[in-house]
């Protein structure tokens, strides 16, 4: 029972960070504006209308960092990578993984559908 809870936590991190404006409030409340370029980002977003902040770093300098950051399928499995360099355990990662995925996903549906 233990393990569904990195489950839950991998997918509520996943579904706040690209599905929510949280990440880019946090980084203006601990005044990291300048590190991760939210100014830019503000911009870009009275020029182009909509988008997010992941979408925005890639179509600003495309490396394979910011491809990866911005995949949250990509983020998920590291994310569960993570947990299981705690529990060292095989099957772990991989149930970890699908079920990751698979709530993130139900989660976006119910967001989805409550819009």
């Amino acid at each position: 029972m233990e393990n569904l809870i990195y489950s839950f936590l991998n997918a509520s991190v996943l579904f706040f960070i690209y599905k929510t404006e949280a990440f880019v409030e946090y980084v203006k409340l601990f005044r990291l504006g300048k590190l991760f370029e939210i100014e830019e980002y503000e911009k870009y977003l009275d020029t182009f209308g909509e988008g997010d902040y992941w979408t925005y770093l890639t179509f600003k300098k495309r490396n394979f960092l910011r491809k990866l950051v911005s995949c949250p399928y990509c983020v998920s499995f590291w994310l569960n990578l993570a947990t299981f360099s705690y529990h060292q355990n095989f099957v772990f990662l991989i149930i970890n993984i699908w079920a990751t995925l698979f709530l993130f996903l139900l989660l976006n549906l119910m967001y989805e559908r409550s819009k």
